[in-house]
This record gives structure tokens, sequence and C-alpha cells, in this order.
């Protein structure tokens, strides 16, 4: 008996807000209720096109890219030492403490530093006389020579100055980029040079 009680068997009492609707208003809320679904999937397939319509197509290559050549490159090393204000000086080899050779591209007057830009052929035949490059977050790599070890030289990776080929707003670093990029690297090693108070 409890459980039909709590089942609600028997007549409902319904309250004055609680009658039945009669069957014109169920059919205009049914209408109603399948407008909104139709309008719904509508405006659902509208949606799914356009995304469809932004990702159009396969994904883009990536632009083909060359390193910044050594003759352009000693260019910019020696303009960036002489606007950090140090005087450039003539390139010279020398003999690093793991005994390879390894050549000075620009040095600095008076100093026995300088930076060495490493192209792809000559990190392929010092091979692991030199330390590998560095990655564009990372610390410059400084190498020693001379007799004693006091000539410190940069290693400026020429694989850490590319750019891409492409003209017009289709570039994705341009060959100024690339020069900016040595141009820092440059200037921070000379600023550390003097810092450390190099030779």
């Amino acid at each position: 008996m409890w459980r039909k009680h709590q089942r609600g068997s028997g007549p409902r009492l319904r309250g004055p807000l609680q009658h039945r609707p009669s069957e014109g208003a169920r059919r205009l809320f049914a209408g109603a209720i399948l407008g909104a679904r139709l309008a719904l999937s509508a405006a659902a397939a509208a949606g799914a096109l356009a995304v469809a319509g932004c990702g159009g197509g396969e994904a883009r290559a990536p632009n083909p890219t060359r390193a910044l050549d050594e003759r352009r490159a000693i260019e910019v090393i020696r303009r960036a030492m002489a606007q950090e204000g140090a005087k450039p000086a003539l390139g010279r080899e020398v003999e690093l403490l793991s005994g390879a050779k390894v050549r000075i591209d620009v040095g600095v007057q008076g100093r026995s530093y300088g930076v060495a830009y490493v192209t792809g052929e000559d990190a392929q035949k010092l091979g692991a006389a030199i330390p590998p490059a560095n990655g564009r977050d990372e610390k410059l790599r400084i190498v020693r020579g001379g007799p004693d070890g006091a000539v410190r030289i940069v290693l400026l990776y020429q694989d850490n100055y590319f750019f891409d080929d492409l003209v017009g707003e289709s570039h994705e670093r341009t060959a100024i980029s690339a020069e900016r990029q040595l141009t820092r690297d440059v200037q921070d090693f000379i600023t550390y040079a003097r810092t450390q108070k190099f030779q």
C-alpha cells in the first residue's frame, strides 16, 4: 500500500495551473520544437562547411632556405664589431688546444680573440675537433688556441643563419633577420670578451 502511494497510483489532483492542453496547442508546441530543431541543424551544417572551407587544401610546405654565404657574413661581422667599438683585424689561422687548425675570419686589433664563421664544409672537415653547433637559445661556442691557450675564438655556425628565398610577405625568415642575428651574436661575444678581460 505504501509503495502504491509513492508511485502515485490512483487519481491525481490537478491544481489551477495543471490543466490538460488542447489538441491545437499541443500541435503548435510540437511544430515550434520541430522548427527549432531544423534551425539548429542548418546552423550546425553551415558551421561545419565554414570550418571545412577555412582548412582547405593540403598543408603548405616550408619555404626553401639557404644560409648567409661566407663573404657576406664576414662583412656583417666586421660591421658589428665596429658598431661595438672594436677595430676589426685581418684573419689568421690558429691551432686549437685539440691540435686542429681553425681560421679566425675577423680578429680584433690589439687583442688575441676573434670570430670564426664556421661553414657547413668547415664543420664537416673539423668534425669532433670543435664542439657541435649551438642552438638558438644556447650559449655561443668559444674555443681556445695558441701555444698557451690564450687565444679565444667564438665559433659562429653558418647553420644558425638561414633565410628563405621567397619575396614579399611570404617570408618566414628574411636575410635581414639572419644578418641581425649574426650581428647580435658578434656583439654579445665582444661584450663578453671585455667583461672577462680576454687578452
